[in-house]
């Protein structure tokens, strides 16, 4: 089994898909293929604090009806949703994240800055939703990224409820360095390069979309920060993961495509644990999953053992969020999961995020400039590459 972007495709009408977003059937065993992901000490690390300050004390995040993180456990294991074993029941959630469409395929992507003097909102998502091809091992240029007349970014909880709003892209920005050391046709993607591979061969997988328009409510917005202001890694810290991918489990999203009961890019969510954090040059990730096993039945029907892929096609982009006690902090955006086995189970962590704190001057060169696509295209802003 290999490991795979987690983009995906649909036949997109906003309501009809048939793209295969990964999934498979529950009871499936745990799997030891994935020689370069982490397996974790213990599936139960000791709990820490934040600020010294214990996480279950850091109070209720702003809008949430229900308890947090308690009630955003996964949750039914038995029946899994579009982020496996997520759930939606609080829309105002929408706010925290985005759907983006790029022809026929999807993303999510996590609204973090508006501009009121240009109108404009950024948000950030994954390089490989936005590169179509690469031609050069050295460099991205303008004409490997999806034009911007392909790209739309949706807010609201899915098409059956109805899109609250939906914002025109003007740019998308990717870093020069994107899949470094190599190159792919139309169709493929880069590697998923490990900390084994090297300087030498770099991932980088982080986009900045520009928008026209106030997207939702800025003060809710997650927001960017500094590796400093994270959590302690490995230290059961709750992780909020959303997205608004597809998987093809029972009850499955793919199934009822294009229904009115469950149409593609219906956002979906849970809470897990940050588990472990790895880092190397041009690769900087996060993985965060739930352990389940047989005898625990706290969260409902355990299906498997293990560590479960909680990620599912179409949810890349999508932020892990944390809630430092004021405010939610975009921590990573997912990258990739095991192909084909969203909501199955792993002795070790399945589902690598982007860490955005590795990038952060990086992102913060483009939002705060007064002319990004401009100084992108001139050198000014280093390492960038735009289709504005």
């Amino acid at each position: 089994m290999k490991r795979r972007l987690i983009g995906v495709v649909c036949l997109f009408a906003l309501a009809a898909c048939g793209g295969g977003g990964g999934g498979s059937a529950s009871n499936q065993p745990i799997d030891p293929n994935f020689a370069d992901d982490p397996t974790p000490a213990s599936p139960y690390p000791t709990p820490g604090t934040y600020n010294g300050t214990a996480y279950s004390a850091l109070g209720q995040p702003t809008g949430l009806t229900e308890n947090y993180p308690s009630a955003f456990w996964p949750n039914n294991l038995h029946n899994a949703l579009q982020i496996a074993y997520g759930n939606n029941s609080e829309s105002q959630i929408a706010n925290l994240t985005a759907y983006v469409t790029m022809g026929n395929s999807l993303c999510s992507a996590t609204p973090v800055h508006y501009e009121s003097s240009s109108n404009t909102t950024f948000l950030i998502g994954a390089a490989h939703c936005f590169a179509q091809n690469k031609t050069s091992p050295t460099t991205l240029y303008s004409g490997n990224l999806l034009p911007t007349s392909s790209l739309t970014v949706y807010n609201g909880v899915s098409q059956a409820k109805g899109w609250v709003n939906q914002y025109p892209v003007t740019a998308v920005y990717l870093r020069q360095d994107y899949c470094y050391n190599s190159t792919f046709a139309s169709g493929g993607e880069c590697p998923n390069f490990t900390p084994n591979s090297g300087a030498g061969t770099q991932g980088n997988d982080i986009a900045v979309i520009q928008v026209t328009g106030q997207y939702a409510d800025p003060e809710s917005y997650p927001q960017l920060a500094t590796a400093s202001q994270y959590p302690t890694p490995y230290t059961m810290a709750p992780v909020f993961s959303i997205g608004y991918g597809i998987n093809t489990q029972s009850p499955n999203s793919n199934a009822s495509c294009g229904t009115s009961t469950k149409p593609c890019g219906t956002m979906f969510y849970t809470a897990n644990y940050q588990y472990l954090q790895q880092d190397a040059t041009g690769y900087h990730y996060l993985y965060n999953s739930f352990y389940a096993d047989a005898s625990n039945t706290t969260y409902g029907t355990s299906p498997g053992t293990g560590y479960t892929s909680l990620i599912c096609g179409g949810d890349s982009g999508g932020g892990d969020l944390f809630w430092n006690g004021t405010n939610w902090l975009l921590l990573s955006e997912h990258t990739y999961g095991p192909s084909g086995a969203c909501g199955t189970f792993y002795s070790y962590l399945p589902n690598g995020a982007t860490n955005v704190s590795a990038y952060y001057d990086w992102v913060q060169s483009i939002i705060k400039d007064p002319a990004p696509a401009t100084n992108c295209k001139n050198g000014i802003i280093a390492n960038c590459v735009t289709n504005g």
